[in-house]
């Protein structure tokens, strides 16, 4: 997590921590203590917090205690401890890499499929779908850097960026990505090679496979899947 995002929910944090009573300050103290004890770093421990403070004040407010929402700090911090692990944001290049073969497999098998029943259907050459793919990926990772990764819970609404500057980020990636496209479709078939439909059926396959394989050995994870 950013420097900047971890410093805003710990602040959050210690707001809600001032609002609590005595003795859900002392469950919050013993929580703590717990978490260090089973190794908890400073990141996690704050996300955790971050997780069970804004519970705890809202069931205050209807004067509920702490240990009646998660039980006694034993069996709290058991859960928070147990938890299954989100999994953890890939590298911005094997993001790309599992977006791209994932636009080539659909792309290709789509275009194989379509050319087989359709024999009147314009085919995209064999750069047009490689081009599509890779810039397409490019352009998926954009959109997660800018909006997608905003869209979690555990994001504050003040540091979500507006439509109008995600927008300013995101449309320059996509224009180039249309420019690129048509650019590519202009070029003769010499050039911008035109497969047999069985060969890009082949190919989408294969694609799908490796993106597979990947995402097995590295745990990737797509920019879609870290909303």
């Amino acid at each position: 997590m950013e420097p900047e995002l971890l410093r805003q929910i710990d602040d959050e944090n210690r707001q809600l921590e001032a609002t609590l009573t005595k003795r859900n300050q002392q469950y919050i103290f013993d929580l703590k203590k717990s978490l260090k004890a089973a190794n908890f770093g400073e990141e996690e421990l704050i996300q955790a917090l971050h997780e069970v403070l804004p519970v705890l004040v809202d069931g205050q407010k209807k004067g509920i205690t702490a240990r009646k929402i998660f039980g006694t700090v034993s069996a709290c911090a058991d859960n928070i401890i147990n938890k299954p692990q989100a999994a953890k944001e890939a590298t911005p290049l094997l993001m790309w890499l599992d977006n791209a073969l994932l636009l080539l497999g659909v792309l290709a098998l789509m275009s194989g499929l379509v050319r087989m029943f359709s024999k009147n259907m314009a085919p995209y050459g064999l750069l047009t779908i490689l081009v599509m793919a890779t810039t397409g990926g490019w352009l998926f990772n954009m959109m997660y850097k800018y909006s997608f990764r905003y869209d979690r819970a555990s994001v504050p609404k003040s540091e979500r960026p507006g439509f109008i500057k995600k927008t300013l980020k995101i449309l320059p990636a996509m224009l180039f990505c249309l420019f690129a496209m048509t650019a590519t479709v202009m070029l003769p078939p010499a050039i911008n090679l035109i497969l047999d439909p069985i060969l890009l059926i082949v190919i989408g396959g294969a694609a799908f496979a490796i993106r597979h394989y990947l995402k097995k050995k590295y745990g990737i994870v797509g920019a879609f899947s870290m909303q």
